[in-house]
């Protein structure tokens, strides 16, 4: 039984694919956040699981450390149906980690993201499935404390309420500091961020916010934190987006005082009575109420494509979706190997004999260093093979032990188009996007002026069988809401 993060590849602050958490082989990374990673592994009978690994900067303070046991320990107090089970768990490993069962399926945040706004009869499903979950969180004793769409995944049997990353139990001493607001700006309550004593209503007045968010709204607007928790505390929240009928339910779970708020029981005595629990049991197949009708997370029609004789290669983790890799082809390394050895010589050269020459001492050593370091990371370039990688995450580049990957849900457009001598993806992000630094790292890699990010592929060559990739790009693309792939 090891404990941390270990396996044949590492990187400080996180795990790799192929590397371990534990027991667990380490597949790809689901996402990240302010506390840390979360990674998608399987155990050693090949079951999947969603592993949290927390920051080192985290994983340093004994007294977080103690907060993190404590979560562990409430997080298993919530029974299945809910929220995904902890399975295993780690509080004293080097990077403490916390091992649920892997939940299918996307989050609420995604599903607004890709398909637009729920319907009306979607956002009561939503209402009562959430309640439900409060309910039964709330029964425990404990306190979400962060409720949000990207913490909600809409599985078949349902959505689940994930990452209890700040959940805390309600008895005893509060586990966070005097005055401090712990959660997420717009789904805040008012006395979250008055750093006041933190309830089950505060979770209730978070599902109002997750409600209008889900109808395609912002209950506080945008803006910098502010004045988000400004007008969180002191002013009345916008409803516009909410389906008339609807509404009352939603401004009654946003008062700003927490016991006029309806509790989770309450709640779901509201909702009950609008959904038909018998409406799904005369057709097969069935779409749960809160999943849209065209939502088939399982269809073959949108699966990357993967050539026959790649059955069972490493393009594809067997039920942990997909995977097209492209590594920078043989010609290309060499090419790569002969131009950073002749500088490296010719910099030799000159640390030699640049007495000849009545080169001062101090640029004759500034000569070796700079050899001495180009020829490191030309072993390092030739050793991990760098390249292109395609899954459900995004588009990653760089090496297996350090990958950069641009997300699917932040890109609007991707187009792989023709140039005189080489073939560029290019990648459009919507406003606000977060991109890696490390991802501009390859020189094959550059930014335009208008943001758009283009790769040159004509010197990458498909692994293990994967399909051509033109063909994966129009797939992935397809498969997460992408317009282009052509």
């Amino acid at each position: 039984m090891g404990k941390g993060t270990r396996g044949r590849h590492r990187r400080r602050g996180g795990a790799v694919i192929g590397g371990r958490i534990g027991t667990y082989v380490i597949v790809r990374e689901l996402g990240s956040g302010g506390m840390g990673s979360v990674y998608l592994g399987r155990s050693r009978a090949g079951r999947a699981v969603a592993i949290k690994v927390i920051k080192a900067e985290y994983a340093a303070d004994p007294e977080f450390r103690r907060r993190f046991r404590r979560e562990v320990e409430a997080a298993r107090k919530v029974g299945g149906f809910h929220t995904a089970a902890v399975v295993d768990a780690d509080p004293d490993a080097p990077l403490p980690w916390m091992a649920s069962a892997y939940i299918e399926g996307p989050t609420l945040a995604q599903e607004v993201a890709r398909r637009g706004p729920l319907d009306e009869k979607r956002l009561w499903a939503l209402a009562a499935a959430l309640a439900e979950a409060l309910r039964a969180i709330h029964a425990c004793g404990l306190v979400h404390r962060d409720l949000k769409p990207a913490n909600i995944v809409l599985a078949d049997d349902g959505p689940r309420v994930l990452d209890f990353g700040i959940a805390r139990a309600t008895e005893g001493t509060r586990m966070t500091a005097e005055h401090v607001a712990v959660g997420t700006l717009g789904f805040l309550a008012p006395e979250q961020a008055q750093g006041l004593d933190v309830t089950g209503a505060s979770d209730v007045f978070a599902l109002g916010a997750v409600l209008v968010a889900a109808a395609g709204g912002r209950a506080f607007g945008d803006g910098g934190p502010h004045g988000l928790l400004y007008r969180a505390v002191h002013e009345e929240a916008d409803v516009s987006a909410v389906p008339a009928a609807l509404s009352p339910v939603v401004v009654a779970c946003l008062r700003k005082r927490p016991e006029l708020r309806p509790t989770s029981e309450q709640l779901l005595d509201l909702c009950a009575d609008r959904i038909d629990l018998t409406e799904t049991a005369t057709t097969e197949p069935v779409h749960p109420p809160w999943q849209a009708a065209d939502t088939e997370p399982a269809s073959p029609v949108a699966q990357p494509p993967v050539r026959p004789e790649a059955a069972g290669s490493h393009t594809r983790s067997a039920g942990a979706g997909p995977v097209a890799l492209y590594l920078r082809s043989r010609r290309s390394r060499m090419s790569l190997a002969l131009r950073n050895s002749l500088v490296i010589l010719a910099l030799v050269a000159f640390a030699a004999g640049g007495g000849l020459l009545h080169v001062g001492e101090g640029l004759r050593v500034l000569g070796g260093c700079t050899a001495f370091l180009m020829l490191l990371r030309l072993l390092g370039l030739l050793s991990q093979n760098d390249g292109l990688v395609l899954n459900d995450l995004g588009i990653g580049v760089g090496s297996p032990t350090n990958l950069a990957v641009l997300r699917w849900s932040e890109t609007t457009s991707v187009e792989l188009r023709q140039e005189t001598r080489d073939t560029v993806l290019t990648v459009r992000m919507s406003e606000g996007h977060r991109l890696p630094l490390a991802f501009l790292k390859p020189r094959w890699v550059r930014r335009s002026r208008d943001g758009s990010i283009h790769i040159r592929t004509a010197w990458l060559l498909p692994s293990g069988g994967t399909a051509p990739l033109a063909e994966s790009v129009r797939s992935f693309a397809a498969r997460n809401g992408v317009p282009g792939g052509s």
